[in-house]
């Protein structure tokens, strides 16, 4: 931003001793674009603190929701492998015996 500013005040300077002007009209010129040249900083400023507070603002909020959904999520995994265990059995079982009767038959 202060480069910004300083070729702002290097350009309008050049501006000036360039153009054909009274006094008073080089005067009111460079007061202009040097007022001009404050604003733009100070809503440059203002434009990167407000991002800086928004910003700090999504990381606060995705901390405070990411955390509960991760733990959220490993329970619901946990609950769903304790649910599956028994029926993965049962049909690891149910596949032994029809092999074990697939076998018999072609003996």
């Amino acid at each position: 931003m202060n480069g910004l500013f300083w070729g702002s005040l290097a350009g309008a300077a050049a501006g000036l001793l360039f153009a054909p002007r009274s006094g008073n009209e080089t005067r009111e010129k460079l007061t202009r674009e040097l007022n001009e040249a404050a604003e733009l900083t100070q809503n440059l400023n203002t434009s990167l603190q407000n991002f800086k507070g928004a910003l700090t603002e999504v990381k606060e909020t995705t901390s405070s929701l990411l955390d509960p959904f991760i733990s959220g999520t490993k329970q619901d995994v946990d609950d769903f492998t304790f649910q599956a265990e028994p029926r993965i059995k049962q049909i690891q079982e149910q596949l032994t015996k029809i092999q074990t009767e697939l076998e018999e038959l072609n003996q």
